[in-house]
Order: structure tokens, then sequence, then C-alpha cells
């Protein structure tokens, strides 16, 4: 402290000192979020020290660390939340009660009414044309197929065409449907650059061996990935090898984990990955390569190459896919280019 405020120090040394605990004083910087408010069509101003006023009249309160004044109470119409992160749990309490005016400053988001009055609704859904893309790839990358076919894959006619025009220069047209344009070209591709399922993860724990986790998974409706697929029988494509820590499941529905044994992992080693992915794709693609427990071979892959913690088995593991991929996807070409003619 410079000796111009010398005069500071001195004040704070008389006894009594008249304090407030840490921080009720702060200030709440809602320029930004005034701004973003603005960019919505909701023009407001402060109108107290912790509510400001619509334009409509309805007056919205945000979190205040400071206690009102007594005989200043005021009705309020909405709470408004402006917090640095905006996380999916306030995202869906502001679509579930309309009560809650929520602002996503960095995102320039805002939620009013139980609705989302700006910004690009539901962003993972910004990644769907991409997720197609990946999956007419992972349908391409061995066997080909004709446009017919990846319709009754369970695509539409218009996702197919948007995932091949993405695609480009990687695939063409043959006289017997679509293909990589380099044999073996779209296993790399399909594998390496797929951004991951997006979506919701969450880690359990069990005591059941987790030979028996993957039953109870699959019998509730889940497909296995990773390396634990080695355990499945009849499954080729990784060697037998002692089971991994973590096994990883997928599903499309809620799954009630405690019926099935499980609890929620509060350590961080769980032996469960359970995720809902994003990618509506994952199961699509699975059924259409004839897998009805596991993921299909390229997800297998890139659930091995994204693991937090690879060892070698791992790695081995994810080789080892790879290059079956690239066997069949030769081989393929062979049969249905050469050998057959």
């Amino acid at each position: 402290m410079g000796p111009r405020l010398e005069w500071v120090a001195a004040a704070y040394s008389g006894r009594p000192q008249i304090t407030m605990p840490y921080g009720l004083g702060d200030t709440t910087d809602l320029t930004d979020t005034l701004a973003v408010l603005r960019l919505a069509g909701l023009r407001a101003v402060v109108e107290s020290h912790d509510t400001i006023r619509l334009a409509d009249g309805r007056r919205a309160r945000f979190p205040s660390l400071t206690q009102r004044p007594r005989g200043e109470e005021t009705d309020v119409d909405l709470l408004l939340l402006a917090p640095r992160t905006v996380t999916v749990t306030q995202i869906a309490l502001a679509e579930q009660t309309a009560t809650v005016l929520l602002v996503d400053v960095d995102r320039r988001r805002v939620w009013i009414d139980g609705k989302q009055a700006l910004g690009t609704k539901e962003r993972w859904k910004d990644a769907a044309p991409i997720y197609f893309t990946f999956a007419v790839a992972r349908m391409l990358a061995v066997n080909g197929s004709t446009f017919d076919g990846l319709v009754r894959a369970g695509l539409t006619p218009g996702q197919v065409d948007d995932a091949l025009a993405r695609l480009g220069k990687r695939v063409h047209r043959t006289d017997i449907g679509w293909e990589s344009r380099q044999v073996g070209g779209l296993v790399d591709f399909a594998i390496a650059c797929y951004p991951g399922p997006g979506g919701v993860r969450t880690r359990w724990t069990s005591d059941l061996p987790l030979v028996e986790q993957a039953e109870r998974l699959i019998s509730a409706g889940c497909r296995i990935s990773g390396r634990a697929i080695s355990e499945r029988p009849g499954y080729p494509a990784i060697s037998k090898r002692e089971m991994p820590y973590r096994l990883v499941a997928f599903t499309e529905e809620e799954v009630d984990m405690a019926a099935l044994g499980f609890e929620p992992d509060t350590i961080g080693y769980s032996g469960t990955e359970l995720i809902r992915p994003a990618d509506p794709t994952i199961f699509l693609t699975a059924a259409a390569a004839g897998f009805k427990d596991s993921t299909d071979d390229t997800i297998t892959a890139n659930t091995l190459l994204r693991a937090d913690f690879r060892n070698d088995d791992d790695a081995a593991s994810l080789q080892e896919v790879r290059d079956r991929l690239q066997f069949l996807a030769d081989t393929g070409y062979d049969l249905r280019h050469n050998l057959l003619n």
C-alpha cells in the first residue's frame, strides 16, 4: 500500500471494526447479460440492486449474496440465471420452468417462458450431418453399398446424399454401388477422424466381475464397446487377453443401473462407463454390420483410441481391430471386382 493510501490502513487499525462477510459488498456485472437479452429482443433495465425489469413489465431477480433491506420486498415474475458456465441441468430447468430466465453469455443463448429464445437449439444437432457422414463411411469402409442399401440400413435418402457429398473424393460410385475410392481408405478415416459419440457419460461401480456386468448391461439393451468385447462369444477381432480395467457400454434408453447391481462411482476408478450418445447412428451401423450386443468394429476401435488410460493391451487391441478391418476391406474388394469377373 503506497504512502497516499496509508489512511486506509489507519482506518482499519481502529477497533471495533464493522465488517460484512467476504464478498457481500461485491458488485455483479450484468453488462453482457443485458446485451445478450437485447439480441433476443428482450430489452431490460436495472431496477434495483438485484432486479431487472423487462420491457413487458416483468421483473427478474438474480441471486444475490446481499440480503434485501427490510421493507423493500417486491414481487418478481422470473428468476434470472446468468452463470459463467451454463450446465445441462440449468438448461433443463429453464426448459421445464416458465419462471426461469436463463442467459448463456458466451454462446449467446437465452431461455424464457420455458423456451429457447436465442441461439442454436440443441447444439448437438449441429453435428448430426457429421454423424450421418461417418455412419455412411463406416458402412462403405469394408463392403461398400448401394444407395438403396444405405437407405434400407435406416438412413433417409437426404442423409445419404448429404453424407456422400461430404465424403467427396474419399468415395466413388462403381457399377455395383458406392465404396471407398482407395481400398481400405475409409477404415483409418472412420476410426481416427470420428469426433466421438457426444452425449452423456456416467461412471458406475459394481462388485460383479466385468463379464457379468457386461451380460447384465446387454440384457438391458446396451451394446458393449472397447476391449471388453473380446470376451463376447464368437468375436474374433481382439485376441483373448486379461479383461480391461473398464467396461464401456452404449445405450439408447434410460437404464436402471441400481436394479442391475451398480452404484454411482464416487472415487474415479469405476469399472463401467455408460454412454448415452448424441450420435444417433451408433446402434444403426452396429445392426447393419450384424452385431447384436456390441458396437461395430469401427466404433469399437474408436472407443479404444479415445480411452482415458490406454495401456499396451488396449493399443494392441486397437491395432488388431484396424488390421482386421483393412484385411476385410482388401479381400472384399477382390471378391467384388476381381474374383467374380
